[in-house]
């Protein structure tokens, strides 16, 4: 990533299909040393087939996401879904950005169980990057749960695109 991009990804490791992706790679590794421990009827070559067939695919799975990229030199955005690293998105124009500003919200969480996910739930703090172009909704935004990393980025956003910074969150959340 150079100066002149912005990455933001849209990612949760430890939930939905990303949990799923880690679980097939974790039961892979567990069908390839089986034959360590228990005896098997099973050939060693369809061990080893479901056993690496297993991992490459929560690979992928977990290799998957969304994300936007910027690019300030120029002046474009993409929503890409990006699948073992390749970027499948267009480039539009990015109309000018005058403020960037950083929100909180106190939020209540939790999932629905549904058998792969872990049922959790619980009050976080979401920060929002919101860039503002003329009119008063939001171009674009961005969600973090560091503070220090939403004002961090919200400071490259606003260095990159030549716009003002608002902050609107409290010292301590």
């Amino acid at each position: 990533m150079t100066m002149n991009t912005f990455r933001f990804k849209r990612r949760n490791l430890i939930s939905g299909p990303h949990l799923l992706g880690s679980l097939l790679i974790m039961a892979g590794l567990v069908v390839l040393i089986s034959p360590v421990f228990f005896s098997t009827e099973d050939p060693l070559g369809r061990v080893f087939a479901v056993g690496v067939g297993a991992i490459l695919l929560g690979l992928v799975i977990v290799s998957s996401y969304r994300g936007t990229l910027i690019d300030f030199s120029r002046k474009r955005t993409k929503d890409y879904y990006s699948i073992c690293g390749f970027k499948f998105g267009d480039w539009t124009a990015l109309p000018d950005i005058l403020t960037v500003e950083v929100i909180s919200a106190h939020k209540r969480i939790s999932n629905t169980p549904n058998g792969i996910s872990p049922t959790l739930s619980g009050k976080v703090i979401e920060f929002q990057t919101l860039l503002y172009s003329t009119a008063f909704q939001p171009h674009l935004s961005f969600v973090y749960t560091n503070r220090r990393e939403a004002v961090k980025q919200a400071g490259r956003l606003a260095a990159g695109l030549n716009a003002n910074m608002v902050l609107r969150i409290p010292e301590r959340s």
